[in-house]
């Protein structure tokens, strides 16, 4: 049994299937334990590389995004910034992005703009979607340099890609 075990953990880290490596002994022992089927145990272990491949996305969407560390709309008072808590939860659905809306966030220093921003990006990321968050100079100068500066050509991609 345990040959065998070895066996299918190096045919999944063949086929880049580490969750399932990883999880294999705990699914095993609960699948033996409980008495269930080969084809729920088939269905735990993809449902645990299933999720482990969501979680490990997430978190390369997140890093490529670049988002400031202050970014949790939780707490946030929209109040505050004229936005009702109506129009904030209309926003945080995220259906102006599937739609191809543009948002436009227009105030004073200090009124809540880049977090408001970095918090409907994160709650995008999340959601599965790619998101490239950069100040204006910065945008503006990968723009002029993307065809001289290979790094810059990488970051222009990135930027295109994005769907926020």
């Amino acid at each position: 049994m345990e040959n065998q075990k070895q066996l299918v953990k190096q045919l999944c880290s063949d086929f880049r299937i580490s969750a399932v490596a990883a999880n294999l002994d705990q699914i095993i022992a609960t699948a033996e334990s409980e008495d269930i089927g080969y084809l729920e145990l088939l269905t735990r272990l993809l449902k645990a590389e299933q999720q482990h491949r969501q979680q490990r996305d997430e978190v390369r969407r997140m890093k490529s995004a670049s988002l400031p560390r202050n970014n949790d709309l939780s707490n946030y008072d929209a109040k505050r910034n004229g936005l009702t808590d109506k129009r904030l939860a209309t926003l945080r659905e995220l259906n102006w992005i599937d739609q191809l809306f543009n948002l436009v966030l227009m105030g004073p220093s200090g009124t809540g703009k880049t977090m408001l921003a970095a918090g409907l990006a994160k709650d995008a990321v999340k959601a599965g979607y790619h998101v490239y968050f950069r100040t204006m100079e910065e945008i503006v100068s990968t723009l002029k340099t993307k065809d001289f500066v290979r790094s810059q050509t990488a970051e222009y991609k990135k930027m295109v890609r994005a769907n926020l």
